[in-house]
This record gives structure tokens, sequence and C-alpha cells, in this order.
């Protein structure tokens, strides 16, 4: 399979704004000239989302949308096999992508806080379900609330009660059951009825403050359906004084979730043991922006404001 996915620009991306009829951004244009079908008939699902092999011009080469990674191998090759008989014109687009159009739809992405705090969200079933057992996603914190974690004055054994907004912020749209798939179901405002992290210095050396953190968060809805999760958080991390940025970050939620959320593949709403660990994000190339910020409902300041224009 490496062998043929050289042959390939291979790329991934959400579907989620581009298989919109509504949305008309060059991407999503291209994207559905061949968005939905099929050329191998294997284990296929439906929708948008999928393996396709596509030349610049949008033309379809091949496609399937099967896990299995015989058919992915099979896709590819009838993919480069279509590639080799298709005529130039077929090939590339009758003129060039403006290079600027995608800052119509990357607007997110500079979101994204150079000089906060940029994490890795990975959520887990602690007791396999089924696969994937495990999924990803990123959060966000501007240089100021990144501050906010710690004292104003570190001193060893100081205690500190991180601000309830950021940490409502995590239980609204961080600590979610996400681990099969993308859950769009949020928590309001008022389902927080748990929402604290203390902060303890454990040392300070020269710049370097030493910290742990201890706290708890509940949400919980009834209605539609009764969901929520209610774990325990513990963590450390390692701050600069003198850079002003935290150069080591831990955390980990442990706890019961329960429910079944919107498109997230949760098939048993029974209560079970699920984690989620947050890890500085070390790729800023990659900026993958909030998973929150294609939710409908809440306003995108209170998903991740990393900046006065988004407030």
């Amino acid at each position: 399979m490496q062998k043929l996915a050289a042959e390939f620009v291979v790329a991934a991306d959400a579907c989620d704004r581009m298989q919109k009829e509504f949305c008309q951004d060059e991407d999503a244009l291209l994207f559905r000239k061949f968005a939905k079908q099929r050329t191998l008939k294997k284990g296929n699902r439906g929708g948008a989302q999928g393996h396709y092999a596509v030349a610049p011009s949008g033309e379809l080469l091949a496609a399937s949308s099967s896990a299995d990674p015989k058919v992915l191998v099979e896709m590819m090759r009838q993919g480069l096999a279509t590639w080799a008989t298709l005529p130039r014109e077929k090939r590339l687009l009758p003129k060039s992508p403006d290079p600027k159009a995608a800052e119509n739809w990357r607007r997110k992405e500079k979101l994204y806080p150079d000089d906060g705090l940029a994490l890795r969200v990975v959520a887990r079933d602690q007791k396999r379900e089924r696969w994937p057992d495990s999924n990803l996603d990123y959060a966000w914190f501007r240089k100021d609330e990144a501050r906010a974690l710690l004292p104003a004055k570190p001193k060893k054994d100081a205690q500190h009660e991180v601000p309830r907004e950021l940490v409502q912020r995590l239980a609204r749209f961080h600590l979610l059951d996400n681990v099969h798939a993308l859950n769009y179901t949020f928590f309001p405002k008022e389902a927080i009825e748990k929402a604290r992290i203390t902060t303890t210095v454990v040392k300070v050396e020269g710049d370097l403050v030493s910290l742990s953190f201890e706290g708890e968060t509940r949400a919980s809805v009834v209605s539609p359906k009764k969901i929520g999760y209610e774990p325990k958080l513990l963590g450390r991390a390692k701050y600069n004084l003198k850079d002003e940025k935290f150069v080591s970050f831990e955390l980990v939620a442990v706890g019961m979730r329960w429910g079944l959320g919107n498109c997230n593949q949760r098939h048993n709403p029974a209560p079970a043991p699920t984690d989620s660990i947050f890890l500085p994000d070390g790729c800023v190339v990659r900026r993958v922006s909030v998973t929150a910020f294609s939710f409908r409902r809440p306003k995108l300041a209170e998903v991740c404001p990393t900046s006065a224009s988004c407030r």
C-alpha cells in the first residue's frame, strides 16, 4: 500500500462543509463533482465520506468507502489504471485555481493560538466496545487564558482556582463521547453541574513553575436524550514565566459517560468508563481546527475565543 500511495498526492479533510449544497467555496464545488460516487461496490456505506482517487480536474478515477485495506488497495490500483488512459484535457482544470481562494475556508485555522496553548485531546474507551476505540480532537487557549491556569504570583504550595469559564468550556465542547466518531451533541451552559480545576504550585525554580492539577466536571442533559459525562481530572505541567508559555502539559479526565450522541456511532447508552487525555499539539504546521467549530448552535467565541475579532 505504501508503494501505491507514493503514486498519489495524499490528502485528508472533513467533508461536513464541502458536502453542503449551499457551500460555494471552490474546494467544495470540486469535491461535489465526485462525492458519494463509488466505483468499487464492496462494503460501502452511504454519504460523502470515503476514499477517492481524483485527477486535479475533479475527474473521478476510483472510489470506495470500505474500511477494508484490501479494497483500498484495489481502489488505488483502479485509480492509477484510469489515470493512465485519461487524456490531458480531462486531467487538469481549464485554468489554475485562485491561490487566495483558500482564505475563505481557512479562517478558523487562523485562530490558532501561536502564543497560547494548543492541545491534542484523545478520547478512549477504558473497556473496548468495538473498533475504533479512540479518537482525536483539539483544544485551544489564548495566551491570557493559558496564563490564567496558574496563580498570578506563583509560590510553592500556592493554590489557584482556574476560571470557571475555561473549565466549563472543556466540559461543554471537549469532554464529550466522541470515541467512535464525531459527536455533534455538545453540552449547553445549563447542563454543566460541576466545572472545577484547582492548580497547585509544586515548586518554583527560577522562571520555571511546576504545577499539578486536580478537578472534576459533570455535564448532563435529559432531553431529547439522556446524555452525560462525569470525570475526575488530574494533571501536571511546567510554565516558563519569562517566555510566558507552557513547556509541558498533561491532563487526564477519567469517569463515567452515558447516553447516545448525535453521529457518534455509540450503540449502547449504558454508563461505562471512558477517559480523555490532553497533551501539547507539537505540530504547528498542521493547525487542525477544533471540531466544535463545525457545531451549528454555539457561537464561535464560546468554543474558542482566540482572537478579539470573534468575541
